[in-house]
């Protein structure tokens, strides 16, 4: 007769348990793929004389679609100019799922929203766009529900909020005074120091202000 047990060793787990009798390698803890995707660790045989031999056990888990997408930020406030073009994409909303491959996949979908067909969102990047700039006129805001949903199916709990406030194109708007920004930081810096300083600049009737 054979005798089954978990080696003794740095890789030990408490997420199984071996049956001592039948060499079954049974589950004790919940399993989460996004914890730990693989285990391994010994398993020793010994028999009624005391002779013993060991085996290393590889155990992979398969992720199951059991995380549904969020918003990271869930609100959006976004200064649209009213002579944007359809093509040009002027705000970009983000969801992340913690599955993997197709289960993490996202798209996205505009699902509320007063005038809302103004506006369009590509279903993999979750860039917005505007259908028909020449309307973006009749109001100064808008504002529209933006929904996402997994490769599973799992749909958001709650859905992005983006606020469009509409700006006269013939107003100024702020540059920066550079198109990368670049800056080192030592490890031991202490909290609340400057890392660096970065500027934009509005020109108005001729005229720079620093914002």
């Amino acid at each position: 007769m054979v005798n089954y047990t978990l080696g003794d060793s740095g890789l030990r787990t408490n997420h199984f348990y071996m049956k001592s009798v039948s060499g079954e390698i049974c589950i004790s803890q919940d399993l989460d793929y996004e914890t730990q995707s693989s285990f391994e660790f010994p398993v020793v045989a010994t028999d009624r004389g005391g002779l013993s031999t060991t085996v290393m056990v590889r155990i992979q888990v398969t992720d199951v679609n059991d995380n549904e997408p969020i918003f990271n930020p869930v609100e959006y406030n976004v200064s649209l100019r009213d002579d944007i073009q359809t093509t040009t994409p002027f705000a970009v909303v983000l969801a992340t799922d913690r599955d993997s491959d197709r289960f993490g996949t996202i798209s996205y979908k505009i699902v509320s929203g007063k005038d809302a067909n103004l506006f369009r969102i590509d279903r993999s990047t979750g860039e917005l766009f505007v259908t028909r700039g020449n309307f973006l006129t009749r109001s100064s805001s808008y504002h529209i529900n933006v929904s996402a949903m997994d490769g599973g199916g799992n749909k958001c709990s709650q859905d992005a909020q983006v606020t469009i406030n509409m700006i006269n194109s013939h107003m100024p708007i702020p540059l920066f005074q550079q198109s990368t920004y670049s800056f080192v930081v030592p490890e031991d810096v202490f909290k609340n120091s400057v890392v660096g300083n970065i500027k934009a600049v509005t020109s108005d009737n001729g005229k720079s202000s620093t914002c």
